[in-house]
């Protein structure tokens, strides 16, 4: 996966790279758009390209046409896709320890810098068990079910492979976001929980 931020100066040669389909097969590419850009589009401005190592303006580009160009290209071969990173890092679990620079090629799993993507996910709608005819969430089951998950998890960061160079300062990261959580509608459907009542959120949060 191959995440361009839209301000970068390389912005209209990343958007294009995949026109032609005898490149770049096994390569997924998209767009971090952010909420500037997307001002700019609806009010058919232009936007600052931004050096990513000094920070210094590489010029302007009229982000419609810019938006236009993007969206001709996914229309002709599904490529490049759109994150909307800003929105993305408003709900960044640990922006204590950075700020989400990408995800996954599915878009389920954004990542931090150095971050690799490391799957693993719990089926809430098996954490169940019956109590007096109804269904009860098994916390004990979910909790050694975590602790299970999170060591398997740590144990692939262990021994996976990882590309030179590594920044020392962010060898703690990786083991800190983890793991992801998948049936919670199921659940919620055995549970006799609407999906979009107060409670769902409660439950959720919990």
């Amino acid at each position: 996966m191959g995440i361009l931020r839209v301000d970068h100066p390389d912005i209209l040669d990343f958007i294009t790279c995949k026109s032609q389909t005898n490149r770049l097969n096994n390569f997924n590419i998209s767009v971090a758009l952010t909420e500037e850009f997307m001002k700019a589009v609806e009010s058919g401005e232009e936007y600052s390209l931004v050096n990513p190592h000094s920070r210094e303006s590489r010029g302007r580009l009229p982000a419609r046409e810019v938006f236009e160009r993007i969206v001709d290209s996914s229309w002709k071969n599904g490529e490049p896709g759109m994150i909307f990173i800003d929105r993305i890092n408003r709900d960044n679990p640990t922006p204590r320890i950075g700020a989400i620079e990408s995800t996954n090629p599915c878009g389920e799993q954004p990542l931090l810098p150095y971050e690799s993507c490391n799957l693993g996910s719990i089926n809430l709608a098996n954490m169940l068990t019956t109590q007096d005819g109804h269904a009860r969430i098994d916390y004990d089951k979910l909790k050694a079910t975590v602790q299970t998950a999170v060591r398997f998890l740590d144990d692939v960061i262990r021994h996976e492979q990882l590309p030179p160079p590594r920044d020392p300062a962010h060898d703690h990261r990786e083991p800190e976001d983890r793991p992801r959580c998948h049936g919670f509608a199921d659940m919620l459907i055995a549970l006799e929980i609407p999906y979009d009542s107060d409670e769902a959120l409660a439950m959720a949060q919990n």
